[in-house]
């Protein structure tokens, strides 16, 4: 495909290697699921879902990934869903930019309002 510059941009999965875990801030009702991680010339990125389980709507949620190149930390970044009604996924992607050798994330909830 080509982008605006006319260079042909393409995506490599570096692999299944992303973990979630339920930050302290985890309300109950929301599940986190990571999807796979991906490089492209800009960096790295990963898609995320975020399952509301329960009934009420949750305005916002915040999805903290740190992504690593190796066992070596390059850094972090977030995402905000907003507006999850009771019984749907919200998806996004956090994107880290400058990571192009990252070969794994972990990400967490890191807050809701």
């Amino acid at each position: 495909m080509k982008g605006i510059w006319g260079k042909v941009g393409s995506s490599a999965i570096v692999g299944a290697a992303v973990a979630a875990s339920l930050g302290t801030a985890q309300a109950a009702g929301l599940e986190l699921t990571p999807g796979k991680i991906y490089t492209d010339a800009a960096g790295a990125y990963v898609s995320v879902a975020v399952k509301n389980t329960g009934t009420d709507t949750v305005g916002e949620v915040q999805v903290s990934c740190e992504f690593f190149a190796g066992k070596r930390s390059l850094g972090k970044a977030s995402t905000k869903l907003f507006s999850i009604v009771g019984g749907v996924t919200g998806t996004d992607q956090v994107r880290f930019l400058g990571g192009t050798n990252a070969t794994r994330a972990t990400c967490t909830l890191a807050g809701q309002k």
